[in-house]
């Protein structure tokens, strides 16, 4: 269509001024900045900054790990580890209930020296009383048919006799910074209200010993937060393929310190596992969030082996330092997140 000049002149000049309109809207339009990620407000452990620690001597089950107890090994292993992370603060071990109920003697003597040993390496530590996480080999521990039978009288004592030989010589323990009442025991599906109220009548019975104690329970699934709020000082959580807002918004609701108690996700190939390290660690500390590694040295425990040792699962080789005690290439990026 042809337009004479007036035509021409007037189209143009409404299309300028929107060109100009549009122009200035956009120059007026602000950057997006980056979204500050959810900051945890009670920072109290935000001091915590190590490693879950499992003796690499035995086959990888706890009652092997405690009834044939090496202090030795133990020293060594915790000495190299001061040494490669001079930052470290603290390290997360596992107890053994089925040790105990082969040497219910010995065993809290064994609990003694570990805090000894750690101690002497300038640690604090959280020790894990019962466990529900299930690799291969199996570490031992409660399993969901436990569960079951936990409720009966005879077995339930015994359970809290394990407990009260531990605190009775370590309740007020000032290297012992926390207590985890259970290792991942909402994994089974099915089983969490039988487990929830098993650690309910534990809390209820360390509790009852009027002593200070630290109580947490060590979990992987977010949405139980809330559901064991009444029975944590502490939320614990494993914060694999980093830590999510739900967890530091749950604590900062009920105005309680969190950590998170395991991170780290595995992998046989080292690169791989360097960068998932950094992202779990970055959002543990942009969040103001403490953290353990899992895990500081190699064993047969499950995932903490190459394949010469034993299956290697879907979380891979997870081990900071290898069996030569040397320390596993690419992972000398964790000093800088023990310093922050």
């Amino acid at each position: 269509m042809k337009m004479n000049k007036r035509e021409f002149l007037k189209t143009a000049a409404v299309l300028g001024g929107s060109l100009a309109v549009s122009s200035m809207v956009t120059a007026q339009e602000p950057e997006k900045k980056p979204q500050e990620p959810t900051v945890l407000k009670n920072t109290s452990f935000f001091w915590v900054r190590g490693f879950n620690y499992q003796p690499g001597y035995g086959c990888g089950h706890g009652i092997d790990t405690w009834c044939n107890f090496k202090p030795d090994i133990i020293e060594r292993e915790l000495a190299r580890g001061k040494e490669l992370f001079p930052e470290m603060t603290a390290v997360r071990i596992w107890l053994s209930f089925d040790a105990y109920l082969a040497e219910p003697k010995k065993i809290p003597e064994y609990f003694t020296k570990f805090i000894e040993i750690i101690g002497k390496k300038g640690l604090k530590v959280m020790p894990v009383i019962f466990n529900a996480w299930s690799g291969v080999p199996h570490w031992g521990g409660i399993t969901p048919q436990d569960v079951l039978h936990l409720g009966e009288k005879a077995f339930r004592n015994v359970a809290f006799r394990f407990v009260d030989s531990l605190l009775d010589r370590h309740a007020s323990d000032e290297r012992i910074f926390a207590w985890d009442l259970c290792n991942e025991p909402f994994n089974a599906r099915g089983m969490q209200e039988e487990y929830l109220k098993w650690l309910t009548q534990v809390h209820a019975h360390i509790k009852e010993r009027k002593e200070k104690t630290c109580l947490t329970i060590g979990i992987c699934k977010n949405e139980f937060l809330e559901r064991i709020e009444p029975i944590c000082d502490l939320f614990s959580v494993h914060p694999y393929f980093g830590l999510k807002p739900q967890p530091v918004e749950i604590a900062n609701k009920f105005n309680k310190p969190l950590v998170g108690s395991e991170t780290g996700w595995g992998s046989l190939n080292d690169t791989e596992r360097v960068n998932r390290l950094h992202g779990e660690l970055g959002s543990c500390v942009d969040r103001k969030v403490g953290f353990l590694i899992h895990a500081l040295t190699y064993s047969r425990v499950a995932d903490l082996h190459l394949p010469e040792d034993g299956p290697v699962l879907s979380a891979g080789y997870m081990a900071c330092i290898n069996k030569d005690g040397s320390l596993r290439p690419g992972h000398e990026m964790i000093r800088p997140y023990l310093k922050q």
